[in-house]
């Protein structure tokens, strides 16, 4: 399977909750990484969803957000994945900030220079990803 998001990475379905129409989809990934994905009844039923299956999970860069003190907030978002910066590639405008998870996942996020020079992002620093279920597709191997 080929994609344009510049995270995917693979694992199994933990849990399913049907919430009326809609499917919270727990996947389980390499390192204990667990990620969160919101999905129709239709689509969860198109990929043949079921507790077990692999999958793979996939999140563009642009609906990531970095954190680099979480503790004091609360934030609605179902998905909150602790790493390091692994590396910094500054643009003029936005900077790609890659994270280094447990299991040896890498997720990147793009966010404003504005943003990075604002938290004082380097490598090796402790920070957060954030991303809402709804961001994240699934995909499934036929």
């Amino acid at each position: 399977m080929k994609s344009s998001a510049r995270n995917q990475f693979s694992g199994t379905i933990e849990t399913i909750e049907d919430t009326g129409g809609l499917q919270y989809v727990t996947v389980a990934c390499a390192g204990g990484t667990r990620v969160r994905a919101l999905v129709s009844r239709a689509g969860a039923a198109a990929l043949k969803l079921t507790v077990g299956s692999a999958v793979v999970v996939m999140v563009k860069a642009s609906s990531i957000m970095l954190v680099t003190d979480l503790a004091p907030l609360q934030l609605s978002a179902e998905n909150s994945l602790e790493g390091t910066i692994k590396h910094i590639e500054t643009g003029s405008v936005n900077n790609v900030v890659t994270l280094s998870l447990p299991g040896e996942i890498e997720l990147t996020a793009t966010i404003t220079l504005y943003s990075s020079e604002n938290l004082d992002l380097h490598a090796g620093q402790p920070a957060t990803a954030i991303f809402n279920a709804s961001q994240v597709v699934l995909g499934a191997l036929a």
